[in-house]
């Protein structure tokens, strides 16, 4: 009864998950069809309707092909136990699958405890994995327990495995296979109900080959693959994803828009950095304007920055503020009053542009396109 009440709720939130991606792909609304008191702005994508709160927990927005294969096999994997290893680009949003797939397991009630193990110091790894007893080396004052013993019954994601070194790759595999943990200083194992969850930007099999990493480890977490996809491969899904961004950000800046040519500007950029570039890029543009809808001009200034875009200018934050207002208004007299190719050219956004244009007394005399 109970396995067939899991199976339930699992397909239920599936459902809710095609659905979430189908009702918040943006809409153009045909005006003819409106009268004049609803009549809105077919330029514009929106991002007032609130993603459910059960998939904003998930995080996995999209709607591709990709993306659809990626939730399939989250719900697929969810309920077993069996170790999973994430592969994906930096920024792709490794972490997100790791909690979905927590999220929908029997274990969703227990800790989830996540790691990137390039941060831990070499000489405390087997301290912060498994922890230790008062006494066991210098410093320890107080017994501690260690990452595994804190997501005992739940999931634990040790992100950027790749960077293990020989010695903790040879201390985790015994930890996969016996299930025992032994604390620095304890001359007692204790039992720990874990299950694991790996994440890396590396080839794992690659590293095999030329010795970086150990071939029994490898088996041992590649039990179940996830492969989570580059933005760049899935812009389709930029709309729904841009709205779901946005609403995250409406306590901090308010209910904004994105209008279809700056989507069009965001899809010819490649996103070496991925979602979290895309949020980075979203964040400055709403720090750029109070404007209500972010346009294509916008979000070019808040895409200039970023490497290999288009019209990309150095941008260097003590230049911005040494600039006078007269030199502004030389840069916009040389761009023929053009707000926006004399803010590409100073390095600087259209608000700043404005700003100077203001001190001295000017912006009535020019033209905003």
């Amino acid at each position: 009864m109970r396995a067939w009440l899991r199976s339930s709720r699992l397909l239920l939130r599936l459902l809710h998950l095609d659905l979430f991606t189908q009702r918040n792909t943006p809409m153009s609304l045909d005006p003819s069809a409106c009268d004049d008191s609803s009549a809105r702005d077919t330029s514009v994508t929106e991002s007032t309707s609130a993603p459910s709160a059960h998939v904003a927990s998930l995080g996995l927005v999209g709607n591709s092909p990709a993306m659809r294969r990626l939730h399939t096999d989250v719900t697929r994997y969810a309920p077993r136990s069996a170790t999973v290893l994430v592969r994906g680009e930096t920024g792709s949003g490794k972490e997100l699958v790791a909690r979905a797939l927590h999220d929908l397991s029997p274990r969703a009630r227990s800790p989830f405890v996540a790691a990137n193990v390039a941060c831990l110091r070499k000489d405390l790894m087997a301290s912060e994995l498994f922890g230790h007893e008062r006494g066991a080396f210098t410093g320890a004052v107080t017994s501690r327990r260690g990452l595994f013993e804190q997501a005992h019954g739940g999931t634990l994601l040790l992100d950027e495995i790749g960077e293990l070194d020989p010695v903790a790759q040879a201390d985790l595999l015994r930890v996969l296979e016996t299930r025992e943990v032994r604390p620095l200083g304890s001359s007692r194992p204790r039992m720990v109900d874990v299950r694991v969850i790996a994440a890396t930007h590396r080839d794992l099999a690659a590293m095999v080959t030329t010795g970086e990493f150990r071939a029994d480890l490898y088996y041992r977490l590649h039990v179940l693959a996830l492969v989570v996809p580059p933005l760049r491969e899935r812009t389709g899904d930029l709309p729904t994803l841009v709205a779901h961004l946005l609403w995250r950000q409406r306590h901090e800046a308010g209910v904004r828009h994105l209008t279809h040519d700056a989507l069009d500007l965001l899809a010819g950029y490649r996103w070496p950095g991925n979602v979290r570039q895309l949020l980075n890029v979203l964040r400055r543009a709403l720090t750029y304007t109070d404007d209500l809808v972010l346009t294509v001009d916008t979000i070019r200034d808040a895409l200039a920055v970023e490497p290999g875009a288009v019209d990309a200018v150095p941008y260097h934050l003590p230049r911005r503020n040494a600039l006078s207002p007269t030199m502004v208004a030389d840069a916009l007299h040389a761009c023929d009053g053009n707000i926006s190719r004399a803010a590409r050219q100073l390095g600087i956004a259209r608000s700043t542009v404005r700003d100077r244009l203001r001190a001295r007394g000017r912006l009535a005399e020019t033209s905003s396109t």
